[in-house]
């Protein structure tokens, strides 16, 4: 939402919102000239000709019921994203997994690449200056939401879906289900456009077995269009070996660590193949990417030992950065993990426990709602009781508020401390890596 608001804010358009809490998103927004409200309330609902909501947003929402009160458009954030993508050629990029890395990587490969386009993508981009830019190009490079199906507003030129599993279950009643909308979504993309797709996944599979536009896959799978080899994994960084339908396309480096943002990767290289974009363009883009806030960001290191914040919120995602940060060769990974959605924790606790097992040291907090009614009988400590039934010895259940202090008592040098999660428990980070200052000021 925070990358609508500024696209429109530099289309010229007064922009209000409202929010629970207030970040440094909402600050650099309100810089441009937005007025933010914090929390909800009908009386933010007033002087305006369109109301637009996210995919956290409930239906009974008290803004959603006054602007229906008062006969005021009302537009979900996948309509209003498609209509200002109408006069774009669009780029979208959807997935379980991987949105904004390689939506991002798009972005910054097109901004190398002289096209100048506009984009809107979910989180901050460091070598993008932000998550929003307003181009004056023909491309629009989007990340869209298949949370709540609004995916499926979109007809792009290019089309990527990076990975498909179960997810969303409040939304979508199974796989099969969540499989369909895919296709659909594939289906939008244009008929002189492309469809770039993993090779890797086998619900993709599903998605391309009767697919009858171009397509290209990219992957490590042998079957995969754009295939890396020969890849290194060194800490922070990979570089790898592409080919194109068997032949040799050049030798990478990707400043990002882990081999699922190898995968990511050649999304992008895959696009500046159809595009026809200059391999050394293409090496420098995927070369100065930097990666996402909140995307396996190191948010410091000091007296030895390693804070990392991630959005992962899902039991692959979890996995995947585990075994990034394995790379670090750590003594331990010290993980934090708050769940995110009664639902989700519902549906996932077991995946969530068997893909947290790989952590020395674990401490679960708080399920953080988003929006959502709580659930009788869903907690945390449903994923907690699980993985400490398996064995897992070094287990803990913490609030939010005690996490930090009790980190800064029990870590040690050459730790590597994980932050996970896609509610507020990237304060949790924030907090320790205060004390790690100060405790390393003396």
């Amino acid at each position: 939402m925070s990358a609508l608001a500024q696209l429109l804010i530099k289309s010229g358009y007064e922009v209000t919102g409202s929010d629970i809490r207030y970040t440094a998103l909402i600050k650099k927004i309100e810089d441009m000239g937005a007025k933010v409200f914090i929390n909800h309330s009908p009386t933010n609902i007033k002087d305006v000709n369109l109301v637009v909501y996210s995919s956290s947003i409930p239906q009974n929402n008290i803004e959603l019921i006054q602007a229906r009160n008062q006969g005021i458009c009302i537009k979900s954030r996948g309509k209003l994203l498609s209509e200002l993508m109408n006069n774009k050629r669009g780029i979208t990029v959807c997935g379980t997994h991987g949105k904004t890395t390689t939506s991002s990587l798009i972005a910054n490969l097109l901004y190398k690449a002289g096209l100048n386009p506009t984009i809107s993508i979910g989180a901050e981009v460091p070598v993008l200056g932000g998550n929003a830019l307003l181009g004056s190009g023909d491309y629009f490079v989007a990340e869209a939401d298949e949370s709540d199906g609004s995916f499926l507003y979109l007809s792009p030129e290019y089309s990527v879906i990076t990975n498909i599993e179960r997810e969303h279950l409040d939304y979508y009643q199974d796989i099969d289900e969540i499989i369909q909308a895919y296709k659909r979504f594939a289906s939008s993309t244009k008929e002189e456009g492309c469809l770039f797709a993993c090779a890797d996944d086998d619900n993709l599979k599903k998605v391309l077995s009767d697919y009858p536009k171009e397509f290209i896959t990219y992957g490590l799978e042998d079957s995969a269009d754009v295939q890396a080899r020969n890849i290194k994994i060194q800490k922070l960084s990979s570089t790898f070996d592409c080919y194109y339908r068997g032949d040799y396309f050049g030798r990478f480096l990707l400043n990002i660590p882990g081999i699922y943002n190898v995968v990511n990767s050649l999304a992008a290289i895959s696009l500046s193949i159809s595009l026809n974009i200059k391999k050394t363009i293409v090496k420098e883009a995927l070369f100065s990417y930097t990666g996402a806030k909140r995307r396996f960001q190191v948010k410091a290191k000091i007296g030895g030992i390693t804070v990392i914040e991630d959005y992962a919120h899902h039991p692959t995602e979890i996995k995947a950065t585990i075994q990034a940060a394995s790379y670090l060769k750590p003594k331990r990974i010290i993980v934090v993990f708050q769940p995110h959605r009664y639902t989700r924790t519902k549906y996932f606790k077991d995946s969530f426990g068997v893909s947290l097992e790989k952590a020395d040291y674990l401490i679960l907090t708080n399920i953080y709602s988003a929006h959502e009614e709580a659930i009788e009988g869903v907690s945390s400590k449903l994923i907690y009781d699980f993985i400490v039934k398996r064995g897992h010895k070094s287990t803990y259940l913490l609030p939010k508020e005690e996490i930090s202090k009790h980190l800064l008592k029990v870590i040690k040098p050459k730790d590597a401390v994980l932050v996970l999660g896609a509610g507020d428990i990237g304060e949790v980070s924030d907090e320790l890596v205060k004390g790690l200052k100060e405790q390393n000021s003396f």
